[in-house]
């Protein structure tokens, strides 16, 4: 995978280790990718990756996070703009959700089998339960600032449960987007992802 390894600075090192790990994860599963899989497949030696991860543990945790990034990156784009109402921003988050390259098949197969892990290990249930609080907290003002804009503000703990709704309602959708070959099939549920929080917040988007 690279061959001037020696040549990169550690991040990215660090990056091309754990797009091999991915690599690894998704052809034979968290179980059978080992150290040694993961330095074929880069084309390093082993003690490369525990000199960056001392253990394989410590890789199969960065993959995980490296996967949820993938999967977030669009929308938390979209949270963290300050371009148009908060109207405008909500229905461009809900798009990012839904869209390419958020939703993707490799994506789910990744999500859904360190999601199948995190039941008994600790380490990727504290990343499962950190990763959703931060994207939920950073929804929070933007559901916020929609009521707030319609003259109905929430109180913290409605903000915190309209947006719990919210993200169930978006999950929910991403599956079936993920699962979805065709574009009009995704655009379908972009669609009834805007219709079914505009319904649930009784706001026009």
């Amino acid at each position: 995978m690279q061959s001037s390894d020696n040549e990169l600075p550690d991040s990215g090192r660090q990056r091309d280790l754990i797009e091999a790990t991915l690599e690894c994860i998704a052809e034979l599963g968290i179980q059978a990718t080992s150290v040694r899989a993961v330095a074929a497949r880069a084309g390093v030696s082993n003690g490369l990756i525990r000199h960056h991860f001392d253990a394989k543990a410590n890789l199969i945790v960065a993959a995980y996070r490296r996967t949820i990034e993938l999967i977030t990156a669009a929308s938390m784009r979209e949270l963290t703009s300050t371009e148009g109402t908060p109207h405008e921003r909500l229905r461009r988050f809900i798009v990012a959700t839904l869209d390419a390259p958020a939703s993707d098949y490799r994506m789910l197969s990744l999500w859904a089998t360190f999601v199948s892990q995190s039941r008994v290990d600790p380490l990727i249930a504290a990343v499962r339960d950190q990763s959703y609080l931060d994207l939920r907290r950073a929804t929070e003002p933007l559901i916020a600032a929609v009521f707030e804009a319609e003259g109905r503000p929430l109180s913290a703990a409605e903000v915190e449960n309209t947006t719990v709704i919210v993200h169930a309602v978006l999950d929910g959708l991403w599956i079936e987007a993920c699962l979805n070959e065709a574009p009009s099939g995704v655009e379908k549920l972009i669609r009834l992802g805007i219709d079914s929080i505009a319904k649930l917040m009784d706001v026009r988007l």
